[in-house]
């Protein structure tokens, strides 16, 4: 008897301290602290619907963990997580800060499947070579998922060492089957080891030399910045999703309409899709997913990075609710498509845009513009830019560009199988000559938009202009022509993103224009004249201006933005005219002339 209630005692001790007896090693529910040394966790198993870890820290004793939760502060203390095939580990990161001066911040080993759960504010910055959570191909085949699930908000900042990715690949490894689902992260690779030049690694995927494959987000907030800087500032060639220097990013899939991304590449890097010299493949935006991609220096803003290889393929966009905004980069020497190819070579050869497909949503695609004399750029969507041609400067290094015939259009990527379809709003802004297409020119609307197209399409050249605003529907009146009156631009055109117009012939100094309301109304007044205002609904709001007023002789009619938003969605294009004192308003190439006020 005496035995039995010490047995008693022995096991209530037990439970009490948070230990659960088993016939092998002691089982915890622990919070277990990075600063009393490193932590090794390793995937034991189910019980009961549990997953279970053996947990070790230091020269402590293994123990059985399950909801294993790791916290606390270190300078060089690291966290190594190892699944084995068929297992999964699911590990809490809860306010933890690590930052190690020469190994992996928190690596994933095994075959199997991890699940990192994010809880409060959390930061991972690695040494050099070392990606800030660190996911090799070598030694990693299982996927990685980082969450945000039990309702207390989680964030997290990767940072890659030099030629590590934020989360991914360290230095010659390729980053694969990355999955985030939730909470705010920020990941950003590093550059080379004189953090500067060639070399560099994603924010996501792929450290130096390596590819970024199999990366999927389906919700959170997620900024990825390749090759960074210890400022900050974009100094290397990785892509800000997929591949780093010298390799490309592929099946990388973005969806979900809580899911917003900002991707960013590094110098030469796309930011979805490859490195420098790297092709982005296999992409797509979907289900409401809201993403803003911007291309280093000659990489597309979706698509290839700088150079050899920097080819754009199979990538689509769909889902009413979907907004991409993908800007290509520039420099002085060449630049990359908002959606496409990067630098397409010397000679032409590369930077193609092909099988791109846009199912719906809206989307605003502007190609990288070369900023040396020689001019030119790459297309809004499809190829690169070619080479802006040039002359060294003997004994310093320095670059004499050619002006004239020399147009680095002529050398632009192709653009092969580009399709436009259902009812997306497309915009797209030329970098050069070509807002959609490539080396043989614009792409024609009978080329590009298939039958079943019911939305919006506008092309602007390189200066913002509009070419062509395009709906199935209607056929609008040319920019610069309406009900027989040819207009000129008058000198405050510009003004909160609208174009203003008289009749050619009328002196435009007459119109004048000005903001209200601590800049929420916009007034201009015709001076007596007739006038034209056009433009798009969403430059308004983005210049925070919520009335439009337009005034002349005898008269004068103010516009809502929520309004023609509420008519004709937020980035609709609109045409408001007085000649004579009659009014004629067109929406989205329809005349709409029942919203103007009574």
């Amino acid at each position: 008897m005496r035995l039995k209630n010490t047995l008693r005692r022995g096991v209530a001790a037990a439970v009490i301290a948070g230990i659960v007896v088993t016939s092998g090693l002691p089982v915890y529910a622990k919070t277990w602290d990075i600063s009393e040394g490193s932590i090794t966790v390793e995937a034991d198993g189910e019980e009961d619907g549990k997953s279970y870890n053996k947990v070790t820290q230091g020269d402590k004793e293994t123990v059985r963990d399950t909801d294993t939760v790791i916290t606390g502060k270190s300078e060089k203390n690291t966290v190594t997580i190892k699944s084995g095939g068929g297992q999964t580990s699911d590990v809490t990161l809860k306010d933890v800060s690590i930052k190690s001066d020469k190994d992996a911040a928190l690596k994933v080993e095994g075959d199997g499947n991890v699940r990192l759960e994010l809880d409060g504010k959390n930061e991972l910055k690695s040494g050099a070579n070392h990606a800030g959570v660190e996911k090799n191909n070598s030694d990693s085949k299982g996927t990685l998922t980082i969450k945000d699930d039990t309702g207390e908000k989680g964030s997290l900042t990767a940072t890659g060492g030099a030629q590590g990715a934020g989360i991914g690949g360290a230095k010659n490894n390729s980053g694969s089957n990355i999955e985030i689902t939730g909470g705010t992260i920020t990941a950003t690779g590093g550059c080379n080891n004189n953090e500067a030049g060639n070399g560099g690694a994603a924010g996501i995927g792929g450290g130096f030399n390596g590819s970024g494959t199999d990366i999927k987000i389906t919700g959170g907030n997620v900024t990825a910045n390749g090759s960074r800087k210890p400022d900050g500032t974009s100094g290397c060639q990785g892509a800000g999703i997929g591949g780093g220097y010298g390799k490309g990013g592929t099946n990388i899939s973005i969806s979900g309409e809580d899911t917003v991304v900002n991707a960013n590449g590094g110098k030469y890097g796309a930011g979805i899709g490859g490195g420098a010299m790297g092709a982005g493949e296999n992409i797509t935006i979907s289900d409401g997913a809201h993403v803003t991609a911007n291309g280093g220096a000659q990489g597309a803003g979706i698509g290839g990075g700088s150079g050899i290889g920097g080819n754009g393929s199979n990538i689509t966009i769909s889902g009413d609710k979907t907004y991409v905004e993908a800007t290509g980069g520039g420099d002085a020497e060449a630049a990359g498509a908002g959606i496409g190819g990067g630098f397409s070579g010397r000679y032409g050869n590369v930077g193609k845009g092909s099988d791109i497909t846009i199912e719906g949503g809206t989307v605003i695609a502007t190609g990288g513009s070369v900023t040396s004399d020689s001019g030119g750029g790459a297309a809004g969507i499809g190829g690169g830019s070619g080479y802006a041609p040039r002359d060294d400067k003997a004994g310093n290094g320095e670059h004499i560009y050619i002006k004239g015939d020399a147009n680095t259009n002529n050398k632009m990527g192709d653009a092969i199988d580009i399709v436009i379809e259902g009812n997306a709003k497309v915009t797209t802004e030329a970098g050069g000559d070509v807002s959609i297409g490539g080396k043989n020119g614009e792409i024609s609307n009978d080329d590009l938009l298939s039958k079943d197209f019911t939305g919006i399409l506008t092309r602007k050249d390189n200066t913002g202009k509009v070419m062509e605003d395009y709906s199935k529907d209607a056929t609008p009146l040319p920019a610069s022509e309406e009900n027989g009156v040819v207009w000129v631009d008058a000198d405050v055109s510009g003004w909160g993103g609208v174009r203003i117009a008289v009749p050619e012939g009328t002196p435009t100094d007459s119109v004048s224009a000005c903001y209200l309301e601590e800049g929420a109304l916009l007034i201009v007044d015709a001076g007596g004249s007739d006038c034209l205002l056009e433009g798009r609904v969403s430059d308004l709001r983005q210049n925070g201006i919520r009335q439009l007023c337009l005034r002349w002789n005898g008269g004068e009619q103010t516009l809502s933005t929520d309004a023609l938003a509420a008519a004709g969605g937020e980035d609709a294009s609109f045409r408001l005219t007085e000649v004579n004192g009659g009014l004629t308003m067109v929406l989205n190439g329809l005349t709409r002339n029942e919203l103007l006020a009574k």
